[in-house]
């Protein structure tokens, strides 16, 4: 993505950019701090309608827990308006459903719901319509659900006069009434349908390969509930049915039987009256309960994930090393194997953490390659044991050395360490570089420099990419080149090309389609 400003600019008086974190249809998001240190996200807003800064005003003193909170408009020396929000350092939805592509748990799901749910009903009563409600403006942090970008969202009393050339929404969340300009809160209910839809299933109900494409298909064909627990069949039936008059008519009542599906009990407290009224004393009972998520959900689901995807690995590379063993291996089944499971070693060994790895830290950083050599180091161990090598009791130091030195220096120190039990690590006689060190240095490498977790990304380039291949094989033939200690070099090298052939394959994988970030632009029927 390439942002305006880079970090350190003060495009805004006050407020200092740390790094951008998101473009969309109205602008970039940075994260910035202001002069006093607070952290907070800077939203410039590119286009400057009457009609978008209106909602941004209208919601500036909206306050709750399940909303992203908006502190301020401000304008630059250049006139351009800047929009200061709450940061969120949670993940969006959108990440999380990237890593389940056959959605979560129903409960996990309904209590998701219940605060999405509640977030939506507090604009509703503010007489706001959110109007792009997709799973990139929807964020999980510490168990809480945040609806965010409501700030440039169009006011109920507005809808049918203004606006209409601007952007309304994601096309795969829009309502059907969108296309003829006429429309209520009732299209932020059928946008709520296609989440619950999309986070029980992994898929929206409405695919194409074209903006107009999946908006005839809003306007024409049925919803397939066949991949939809039959307990939620009946909820998205009415939330998804054409006529807007026929859906829930408010989200509370659409809530309250998402609940009643999976057993979770909502709180639905009357919202306190607006200005008119003097503000209440401050009290739990003044807002809606805001509806935490169960972090053992999060858990299960993840390793419910990564158990099926394990069982695939199984599978990926006993296929692999049988087949080389018919094809290229000359029916030598001695090495068949050895190769299947330092395969399966070093697959676990990428797949389990980048499974697990915090959303929050996904980019590269030195601390996720140390971890992956670390993880390296323990497959070099494995691979020894494959090879015939047995670890040396702690307990029993090796009495012919009054001094061990890491790295034998003389012809003596050599002589007395190969006789000693740590001989058992040594090379031949014509190398000076103990196997252990060979196979510590061989795995830590491949594991340190490559990035392999990006071989795991859902939405990566291609389902197995030649060019990954290609740095594996480079990567380990130089390595092997360099340590000439390695025993079963053949098997060394082809460990780890499958093993990158066997993450791509298992792991799930979904091309970004262009038109599923495209949004509809609409014309003034």
């Amino acid at each position: 993505m390439k942002f305006t400003f880079r970090s350190g600019q003060q495009p805004l008086p006050g407020y200092t950019i740390k790094r951008g974190i998101g473009l969309g249809g109205f602008g970039e998001v940075y994260f910035a701090v202001t002069d006093g240190g607070k952290e907070v996200a800077l939203k410039w807003i590119r286009a400057n309608l009457d009609i978008e800064m209106r909602g941004v005003q209208q919601c500036l003193n909206l306050k709750h827990p399940n909303l992203v909170h908006l502190y301020d408009v401000r304008t630059d020396e250049q006139g351009g308006h800047w929009l200061v929000m709450e940061y969120v350092a949670g993940e969006p939805l959108s990440t999380i459903l990237s890593r389940h592509p056959n959605g979560v748990a129903p409960e996990l799901a309904a209590q998701w719901f219940q605060g999405l749910a509640q977030a939506i009903h507090c604009l509703h009563e503010h007489g706001i319509v959110h109007r792009d409600l997709k799973p990139g403006n929807i964020f999980l942090e510490n168990g809480l659900i945040k609806v965010g970008d409501y700030g440039l969202c169009k006011l109920i009393a507005d809808s049918q006069h203004a606006g209409m050339t601007k952007d309304v929404g994601t096309v795969h969340y829009m309502a059907p009434e969108i296309s003829t300009g006429n429309y209520n809160r009732q299209i932020d209910i059928y946008a709520a349908g296609v989440l619950l839809y999309e986070m029980l299933t992994g898929h929206v109900p409405f695919e194409g390969e074209s903006a107009g494409e999946i908006l005839m298909k809003h306007l024409t064909a049925p919803p397939d509930l066949s991949r939809v627990p039959k307990e939620f069949v009946p909820v998205l039936q009415k939330a998804l049915t054409k006529n807007p008059a026929n859906r829930y008519a408010t989200i509370p009542e659409m809530a309250k039987e998402v609940a009643a599906v999976v057993g979770v009990n909502p709180s639905w407290p009357a919202l306190k009256a607006q200005a008119s009224q003097p503000a209440p004393q401050p009290s739990l009972d003044n807002y809606p309960m805001a509806i935490p998520v169960t972090p053992t959900l999060i858990f299960q689901q993840r390793w419910a994930d990564l158990s099926g995807i394990l069982l695939w690995s199984i599978v990926a590379a006993a296929a692999l090393a049988g087949g080389w063993t018919l094809i290229a291996g000359g029916g030598d089944y001695s090495r068949l194997w050895p190769l299947f499971f330092l395969v399966l070693a070093t697959s676990w060994s990428v797949l389990i953490p980048s499974k697990l790895w915090p959303p929050e830290n996904e980019e590269d950083s030195w601390t996720r390659r140390l971890m992956h050599m670390s993880l390296g180091f323990a497959v070099a161990l494995f691979a020894l044991w494959l090879d015939g090598y047995e670890l040396p009791a702690p307990w029993t130091p090796p009495a012919q050395l009054k001094v061990l030195q890491p790295w034998p220096t003389t012809d003596e120190s050599r002589q007395a360490l190969r006789q000693s039990w740590v001989g058992r690590w040594y090379g031949s006689e014509n190398s000076s570089m103990p196997i252990l060190a060979c196979y510590l240095s061989y795995f830590g490498l491949m594991f340190l420099v490559l990035r392999w977790w990006k071989t795991t990304e859902k939405h990566r380039s291609k389902r197995v990419s030649f060019l990954a291949l290609a740095a594996v094989a480079i990567w380990a033939y130089l390595l092997l080149f360099l340590l000439p200690s390695i025993h079963q070099r053949e098997l060394g090298f082809l460990s780890m090309v499958m093993a990158s052939v066997v993450c791509q394959v298992t792991c799930p994988w979904k091309l970004k389609v262009p038109s599923r970030r495209k949004k509809l632009r609409l014309a003034t029927a």
